[in-house]
């Protein structure tokens, strides 16, 4: 079907493989009979993407990758979007993406999505209410049901699982000489505290981040970037809450999640606090494997200022007993 005149919002500064216009008229080979009215240029150096209209005023998201680590990643997103069934959808107050249709275009893959409603904040801009309303979100992410993950060929990954995971970026960061030891012992008791890792594992975002949640006034809108979701821990999910750009909301936040979800387990904020942590020493690590000297400085630096911050306060402690931690969750 033919595609109607379109109105192009926003130029591309420079070349591109795929304008707004051949986008859209790309999608009807996603969608059978989609029509066009208006485009407007979404894309980055690494995708094309338009944010469309058809007939009907209903917005649409077209992309297609521009390289092969984003194709990689967009075929991610595409199968975590299929594993977002109706039924995980009905049972939440937000939205989540969800695709209408795909098509192979010069050898990537081209999709036509819902596009998500809402305006992100900054961390600046949370206020109790919007903070409180990120923490219920969390907690219905986190009850939802594990059984049709399976399914759709989700990870799932047990407590031990990712006990074992942590340890081995503890031991690998440890390796390169470039750890201060007080993480080194900080890590390490961690990792040996059984009650930490007794925990029940559920339905996880796994990338989750202040940049992924969408708002209408102060109420979630919309999350995105659900490229990882499986089943594993939930602290996961915390771990930004840890960061010390956070922590003038964090309190209200994991207040409004146990108050959502009564199940969580005490210790998950240090858990959380830990995830956040080793994801430094992620970063050390892939220094370290792709012979980046930057970033492994940069990791290294910041290894230090962390080893700096939490020795000395108990606010920061991931195994001492929870009567002795503030019940606010601070900054790591």
């Amino acid at each position: 079907m033919a595609i109607l005149p379109v109105a192009i919002a926003g130029a591309y500064p420079g070349e591109m493989a795929h304008t707004p216009l051949m986008l859209s008229a790309l999608a009807t080979s996603a969608v059978p009979g989609f029509q066009a009215v208006s485009a407007q240029n979404l894309s980055t150096p690494e995708r094309d993407a338009a944010l469309v209209h058809d007939v009907n005023n209903q917005p649409f998201l077209i992309e297609v990758s521009q390289t092969d680590s984003d194709e990689t990643l967009h075929r991610r997103e595409l199968a975590a979007a299929s594993a977002l069934t109706e039924g995980l959808r009905s049972r939440l107050s937000f939205r989540v993406p969800q695709v209408r249709g795909t098509s192979e275009v010069g050898g990537r893959l081209l999709s036509v999505g819902d596009y998500l409603p809402g305006t992100h904040l900054t961390p600046k801009a949370i206020t109790p209410v919007s903070a409180a309303n990120i923490g219920i979100a969390l907690a219905t992410i986190h009850s939802l049901p594990t059984s049709g993950l399976a399914d759709h060929d989700r990870l799932r990954r047990s407590a031990l699982e990712r006990l074992r995971e942590c340890a081995a970026v503890v031991d690998s960061a440890a390796a390169s000489g470039l750890l201060p030891q007080a993480l080194l012992r900080r890590w390490e008791t961690a990792c040996e505290d059984q009650g930490l890792w007794q925990f029940d594992t559920t339905v996880i975002h796994g990338h989750m981040h202040l940049s992924r949640i969408l708002f209408d006034d102060h109420a979630v809108s919309a999350i995105d970037g659900w490229s990882d979701f499986h089943q594993g821990d939930p602290a996961a999910d915390l771990a930004w809450l840890t960061l010390p750009a956070n922590s003038s909301f964090a309190a209200a936040v994991h207040t409004s999640y146990v108050a959502s979800r009564p199940g969580a387990d005490k210790w998950i904020m240090q858990r959380a606090r830990f995830s956040a942590e080793l994801d430094i020493a992620k970063w050390l690590l892939h220094g370290l494997d792709t012979a980046q000297d930057a970033i492994v400085r940069d990791a290294t630096e910041m290894l230090n200022t962390l080893s700096d911050r939490v020795s000395t306060n108990m606010e920061h402690a991931l195994t001492a007993p929870v009567t002795q931690i503030a019940e606010s969750p601070q900054a790591s």
